[in-house]
């Protein structure tokens, strides 16, 4: 009996990095595709990997899916960073919205009956949020920022390929993920640090941002536990948001890390660090998400943060 079979845009991004493995142990025949080869250490034996696949190229993202004529795909191709969209916004809009539109063509053209994963963003809400408040899906899509704007119109796009063409998208509102892996975000960039006082490298002081900000933390593991179960078994051309629900400030991870750390580190606000449109609140409602697949997150969050300075500390 075949195996069921999976393609897997983006695969060398972290969330794409914890999801080949993942679907290779599910039993899942899986394509991981990527804009540049992925290394040898980093593969999964059993996967095949197509390399050079710039979304961006309709026609190679078309050869892609003519080949492995899947069962789910999992649109995670993307330029994530929202400072790198303030530098480069046509770059982020090429990429993430013309994209998407070859994702979705390529769908209609070469799987239609595959059920489809679009990794849409929180950043969508922006403004949206209201503080002490989780936000549902039902929240206003008031982005501050190229990146979450163009995070909106691939929502919008996966809805609208749904109701116009019968392409069988779920749309996954992902809030902040963190991991083994993970870099360019407060977990890890404190995590860095306290490894660096372990070592000896520098003072034993933490330069921070915003410590009143409080957010929704995921692990990447959960997130992609989540993610194939609710591709699977989502309604299709629905919107959910990817959240644990649980509000965390980044002084509560910040206290977790040192202590974790053992270093008996102090910290200082570093003024650099500080973003000019920083949200005091970003917190998601599950419960959309819960009803479908009954899921929860399985690891806390100190297991999550203990991971992440393990991963630091094995790196010379």
């Amino acid at each position: 009996m075949a195996r069921t079979s999976a393609v897997v845009f983006g695969a060398e991004g972290f969330i794409g990095s914890h999801l080949v493995p993942y679907l290779e142990q599910a039993g899942f025949a899986t394509t991981a595709v990527s804009q540049h080869p992925i290394p040898a250490r980093r593969r999964v034996p059993t996967a095949r990997y197509a390399s050079g696949c710039d979304v961006t190229d309709a026609r190679r993202v078309g050869a892609v899916l003519r080949s492995a004529r899947p069962d789910l795909v999992f649109h995670l191709a993307a330029m994530s960073s929202p400072t790198f969209s303030w530098k480069e916004p046509w770059t982020t809009m090429q990429t993430n919205v013309l994209g998407t539109v070859n994702v979705l063509e390529a769908v209609r053209a070469h799987a239609p009956r595959a059920r489809v994963f679009v990794a849409c963003s929180s950043a969508e809400y922006g403004h949206g949020h209201r503080p002490g408040t989780p936000t549902a899906e039902t929240a206003p899509l008031l982005p501050l920022h190229p990146y979450g704007v163009s995070k909106v119109a691939q929502d919008l796009l996966a809805y609208q390929y749904f109701v116009n063409y019968g392409v069988r998208t779920i749309r996954g509102r992902i809030f902040n993920t963190i991991g083994p892996g993970k870099t360019g975000e407060v977990t890890s960039d404190i995590a860095r640090q306290l490894v660096a006082i372990e070592r000896g490298a520098r003072p034993k002081v933490v330069r921070i941002g915003n410590l009143a900000a409080r957010r929704d933390f995921t692990d990447v593991r959960d997130m992609v536990r989540a993610m194939v179960t609710l591709t699977r078994r989502g309604r299709v051309g629905e919107v959910y948001n990817l959240a644990s629900g649980r509000a965390r400030s980044i002084r509560e991870v910040l206290r977790l890390l040192i202590r974790l750390s053992g270093t008996g580190a102090t910290w200082t606000i570093d003024p650099q660090r500080i973003r000019p449109t920083d949200e005091p609140y970003i917190v998601g409602d599950p419960s959309r998400l819960r009803r479908a697949i009954g899921w929860a997150p399985r690891f806390a969050l100190e297991r999550t943060l203990a991971d992440i300075l393990d991963t630091f500390r094995a790196v010379p």
